[in-house]
């Protein structure tokens, strides 16, 4: 890479958090001197998210019937219709989970789950991979559970990742990436088709639904050019849903809900979390990257420039379980919730990553890209500024220009935001509503109902203060460091508690 590839790159960089901090910086200018230009826009703003709000709602509601079909359906009676007869039966599935410094009953109950899977084990591959960062207690825990779960699957795979190798930050993807190379000549020496192996890269926390294999086997043999497919499964924060503080549960179900809402809609679905692609796409891709702290998302970039725009996520609705943010304390909860939201955050630096290659790479068709580029930069831009621009314009012109307030423009504004906001609960409801009927089969005791009652009447107070302090601020944190040139080396994991076990 020259020079000025580097300089297109950094401006690249810069531009995401530029572009938050201008949006703020004119929107604060026009309260003191253009008040009345502020409030048309401010009007304009809030009938957008209105309609998106609106959008959100049906979509989601898409999602959750589309969830509830494919709970219900038997995968496994399906795969047996599949023509060839037992052509289900050449798809063999690696999950692969890496750990760091996470507790063993958590990995128990992560290797139980895809135990008591309805696919058969006899074509299950699991692989634990460490780290030589944890070795006193990676080294005891793989021993233990490699002796656990000894017989229970095809192969049970164990994987320690050397510290400080070159070209490498500290987390999860030189991790997996290791691991699966590593692993390489026990998976040849199955003779397996490497089209017919599905590679599931998931936490240690996570808990698979047992209909979750067969559904994506199914999927993987229904769906049309599948090596250049990946496939995203629900990521639910269930585990311990009922453990958790309440502004950490409506985080958690938003994020959820968020993965609903667009796996509805095919086209603006990107990897996240948990995922699976197969074997052989992940070779081409030489597996994943080892430079970011956000390789999930950003391997849904390296194989669209990889396969020349010829990949697309394929929704699977049955879920994969995780645990929602919770700390020893109260204040570590906070704390753990907020490095959390920054580190998904942190998929902003993708913006530099697509843009450049967009650029660059002329196969793919240039609408494309363009479109790519700019849906990319637009979520960035609203997941930082959108909740700060609904909470503090619509009342910072009246204090910083008091003259305004008396004006019949001031007056009618107040008027407007206060009808729309009020519409735009109707979204909450739907949300409130969806949320109870996928939690509510998850309560241990009937203090829970009361506890849904009081999730219903604070979550109107609740959601616009969580929604600055955990999505907008950690992503402005993140892009301003971007824009700054500061960027993590660390993989943080999440430090997470559990009070009760998860159930698999």
């Amino acid at each position: 890479m020259d020079e000025r590839d580097k300089k297109l790159i950094r401006f690249f960089e810069i531009l995401p958090g530029a572009s938050a901090w201008l949006t703020l910086f004119i929107l604060l200018a026009l309260a003191i001197f253009l008040p009345k230009f502020l409030a048309f826009f401010m009007i304009f703003f809030i009938v957008m998210w209105f309609i998106r709000v609106i959008f959100m709602s049906w979509r989601l509601i898409l999602g959750y019937l589309q969830h509830t079909k494919e709970m219900a359906a038997d995968w496994n009676a399906l795969l047996k219709k599949l023509p060839p007869k037992n052509c289900w039966r050449k798809i063999y599935h690696i999950v692969l989970v890496p750990t760091y410094k996470e507790d063993l009953d958590i990995l128990r109950t992560s290797i139980s789950s895809i135990d008591k899977s309805d696919y058969p084990n006899d074509r299950i591959i699991f692989i634990l991979a460490t780290e030589e960062r944890d070795k006193d207690n990676s080294r005891r825990y793989a021993k233990t559970l490699k002796k656990e779960n000894a017989g229970k699957f095809l192969d049970f795979i164990t994987i320690e990742h050397p510290d400080n190798l070159p070209n490498e930050i500290k987390g999860k993807g030189p991790n997996i990436t290791y691991a699966m190379k590593q692993a390489m000549p026990t998976i040849d020496q199955l003779k397996i088709p490497y089209e017919d192996i599905i590679v599931t890269n998931m936490d240690a926390d996570h808990i698979i639904d047992k209909k979750y294999l067969s559904c994506l086997t199914y999927k993987y043999l229904t769906t049309p050019d599948p090596v250049h497919k990946s496939f995203q499964p629900l990521p639910m924060f269930f585990n311990n849903i009922w453990d958790v503080p309440m502004p950490m549960r409506l985080i958690g179900m938003g994020s959820s809900f968020w993965q609903m809402i667009v796996s509805s809609r095919v086209s603006r679905l990107r990897n996240f979390s948990s995922q699976a692609q197969s074997l052989e796409a992940l070779m081409i891709t030489d597996f994943w990257a080892k430079d970011t702290i956000v390789e999930d998302g950003h391997q849904f970039w390296r194989s669209y420039f990889a396969f020349a725009g010829n990949h697309q996520v394929v929704p699977v609705f049955v879920p994969i379980y995780q645990d929602a943010i919770l700390g020893s304390t109260m204040f570590a909860t906070i704390k753990e919730q907020y490095l959390q939201k920054k580190r998904w955050s942190w998929g902003v630096s993708d913006i530099p990553y697509v843009f450049y290659h967009s650029l660059k790479d002329k196969k793919i068709y240039w609408f494309d890209r363009l479109a790519n580029c700019l849906i990319l930069f637009e979520s960035h831009w609203s997941w930082s500024t959108g909740s700060i621009i609904l909470a503090l314009f619509t009342w910072i012109p009246l204090v910083v220009n008091p003259q305004f307030g008396n004006s019949v423009l001031a007056y009618n504004f107040r008027h407007i935001y206060s009808d729309i906001v009020l519409l735009a609960y109707l979204g909450m409801i739907t949300t409130l509503i969806i949320s109870t009927l996928l939690v509510l089969p998850r309560r241990k005791n009937r203090k829970t109902n009361w506890r849904i009652l009081f999730d219903w009447i604070l979550t109107p107070i609740v959601l616009p203060v969580s929604n600055i302090f955990f999505s907008s601020i950690p992503a402005f944190d993140s892009q301003t460091r971007l824009m700054l040139g500061i960027k993590p080396t660390v993989f943080r994991v999440t430090i997470k508690v559990r009070k009760s076990e998860a159930p698999v």
